[in-house]
Parts: C-alpha cells; structure tokens; sequence
C-alpha cells in the first residue's frame, strides 16, 4: 500500500492474462478479423489445409468500431480499436460457442504499436468478461507478449500454396480495379471478382497450384472480355499504414469514393510488403543491427530465388491482360527508396512509401493519397516526414495525407479529396 492524501492506496500485483493456447485448443475454431475484401476469404481455406478451423469475423461497421471505444480508447492507433471491437461485438453476438472459440490477432513486430495490439485486446477482452478465451498471435517473425506453445503451422505443407495465394489475389484486384473503374454494366466486374475468389479457395483446398495459375489465366481472359469504354480514365495510388490501406471501413471507403468519381484506384501489392524482408535483412546486415547466421546467410538467396521464379510464372500470365503494367522488382523500389531516405527506416511502412511514391511517379500517376491512423508516430516520420524530399525529386506528384480516426468526418475527407482530383 502507499499513501496518497492520506489515504491508502492499495496497488494490485501484475496478473497476467488467464487463457493461453494449448494443444487442446486446436480443435477450436479459431475467430480471425476482417482485413481486406481481397485479402481475408482465403484465410479460412488455408486454415483449413494447415489443421485448423478459421472463420473470418464480420466486416467492421460503426457498431463494433463504437465497442473498440468502449473496451479500449482512443488513444492508441485506430486499427487496434477497430480490431478490438470487432472482436467484442463478435463475442457478444450469440454466434459463437464461447467456449469452442480462439481468437486471433495479426502482430507485426519491430518499432510499431501493432505490436502492442495484444495487450489492449486482452484488457478489453477481460474487461468484458472473456478472459477465458485464448488468444493467438499470426506473426512471421518472433511473437511477442503471448503464450502459444500449443500452435504448430506445418510450413512445408502450406508454403508454396501461400506464396501462389498471395500472387493470385494480388493479380484479381489488380484487374479488378483497372476494370471496374472502366465497365460499361455495373456490377459486373465485380461478380467476375467474387467468382474467381471462390475459385482460388477451391485451389487451395485442393493444394494445387497448378490449379490456380490455371484459374488465374481464365480470370486473365474473362476480365479482357467485360465490356468497357474506352476512354482515358485518371489514376489515383493509395498508399499508406497497411491496415487502412486495406480495410474499407478504416479507410471510411476512400477507395470506393475515389472509383464513384470515375478514378481508377492503384494500389500497391501485398506483396511488396512481404519481399522487403530481403531487403531489409541485408540492409541490417550491413549495418550491424543484426547478425544473421551462416544458415541464414545461405538460405536467403535461395529463398529469393524461390519467390522470383513464381512471381515471373505469374506475371507471364498476367502480361496477356489488356491493362498490364510490370511492376518494378522490390530492389528497384528500394534503390528509388534511398534517395528519400536511408533504407534503415523500417519501423511503420518503413521505406515502402517512398518507393510507391517513386514507382507511381514513374508511371505517370501523379495523384497519391497516403492513409494513416490519427497519431500513427511511425508513418507520420516516413510519410508525412518524407514529403519536402519527396516533392523536390517528383514534383509533378500530387500528395495528400489522410489521417483517419473514429471521430473524423467523412465528409471533411471526401472535400479534401475533392481538391486532389479536380
């Protein structure tokens, strides 16, 4: 006890979060938040061929992001609310057997508050009375903060199908949003979209990727059939903090709004995310921030030419749609990176937004929203903190800095907007 105006204060000793997951706790069904339209159905499929049974939660909307508030705060980054709430709504809604149920969280790592999001989601989650529900970290790296001993994923069986997942989705919204914004019948890309969705988890189930790369090329034929016009049609990046980049709800719909005023969206792919770590991983090396092992040292390029030589099997499919454009390689984007800033800066985005700021610039796309959560530390220093060097190397660009938060006006948003695309 200690006193405080005389009065006694007692102070609880750190417990720690109850549930931890077990080997029992496999046969669960595992409750995974929504994160991209394009991204999250495959989830469940690959969940299903390493062991174990996902279900994606509903996407977020006003009411579970009101209950991010309730059972966190504000204060820290907005997709951990928004995560927080869609996982409290979800508990609460009667759906689930909470007593057959896990839930799981994304964790990034590194210098970024996502790798605190577990903290406030087990506070919130005991806070409302579901203390006794495990909690499970997806991480590639390390994971931090959370007992998990009893989750396997069987790497060698799932790894070549996950790297294809990656490709194949990357590639459906690339089209999609090349072709939406230019369709004569609307709604019909769209359905071409959701339909070559359900035939990539037929694949996965199936473990063949044969059998994507094959469903890949009647996409790739199918989208050059949809009727479109053909007349010169404004491009937009959008770039920024991977979650709102990606969530419609935490990006309050800027890339829906943008495509209703005759934009085509681009967005950068998911996977340049993922190919940064060879990047990275050198660029530490060479710094003295980490020391890699001799095995490690070895596996790396091996492991680049892995990725490369399916990365080139896609995008010698992808070259037969009429929309095509190759995208740079992540050495390219890196070394257009550096002469923003040093390619040590790897907390937030790290380095990717000035790449994609360099890469849609040299591709004639001179309009750029960068999205980031109110008071995302990281992203203000590599994107906000980046734009006078950007704009002196590329003038022609057109920057735009969003910060989105629960109590942001959309309408404030859609004005600021409107000055970038008019």
């Amino acid at each position: 006890k200690v006193r405080k105006s005389d009065q006694p204060v007692e102070i609880k000793p750190f417990e720690k979060y109850p549930a931890s997951y077990t080997k029992e706790d496999r046969r669960k069904t595992i409750l995974a938040p929504w994160l991209a339209d394009h991204l999250s159905p495959y989830l469940p499929a690959l969940g299903e061929l390493a062991g174990y049974q996902i279900v994606n939660l509903p996407r977020t909307n006003k009411t579970s992001a009101e209950a991010g508030l309730v059972y966190g705060h504000n204060e820290v980054c907005y997709p951990s609310t928004l995560v927080l709430g869609d996982i409290i709504t979800a508990l609460q809604s009667g759906d689930y057997d909470l007593d057959d149920v896990v839930v799981a969280i994304t964790q990034t790592g590194g210098q970024c508050r996502a790798t605190n999001y577990l903290a406030q989601i087990k506070y919130g989650m005991e806070s409302a009375g579901f203390s006794h529900i495990p909690i499970l970290v997806f991480s590639t790296g390390k994971v931090f903060q959370n007992d998990q001993s009893g989750f396997k994923i069987p790497i060698l069986k799932i790894l070549n199908i996950t790297i294809y997942t990656i490709l194949y989705a990357d590639a459906l919204y690339e089209m999609y949003n090349s072709t939406v914004s230019r369709e004569t019948k609307k709604g019909a890309t769209r359905k071409l979209f959701d339909f070559y969705v359900e035939r990539g988890t037929e694949a996965i189930r199936a473990n063949d990727c044969k059998m994507m790369l094959s469903f890949l090329e009647q996409a790739v034929a199918d989208f050059n059939l949809v009727p479109v016009h053909h007349r010169e049609v404004p491009k937009v990046g959008i770039i920024g903090e991977i979650y709102v980049r990606l969530n419609s709800y935490g990006q309050a719909d800027t890339a829906e709004w943008l495509r209703s005023q005759g934009m085509e969206v681009v967005t950068p792919p998911i996977l340049d995310f993922c190919m940064q770590y060879f990047v990275n991983s050198e660029i530490n090396s060479n710094n003295g921030v980490r020391r890699g092992s001799v095995l490690k040292n070895k596996l790396n390029p091996v492991a680049l030419k892995y990725m490369n030589h399916r990365i080139e099997k896609v995008e010698a499919i992808k070259k037969e749609y009429r929309f095509y454009t190759r995208p740079a390689s992540v050495f390219t984007q890196a070394e257009y990176a550096s002469e923003v800033l040093d390619l040590a800066n790897q907390y937030g985005e790290g380095w990717n937004i000035a790449a994609e700021v360099a890469c849609f610039s040299r591709s004639g796309i001179n309009r750029v929203v960068c999205l980031q959560p109110f008071g995302c530390i990281a992203n203000h220093i590599i994107a906000k903190g980046i734009e006078k060097r950007l704009k002196k190397l590329y003038p022609d660009v057109n920057l735009l800095y969003l910060d989105i938060d629960g109590g942001m006006a959309e309408v404030h948003l859609q004005n600021r907007l409107h000055f970038l695309i008019d």
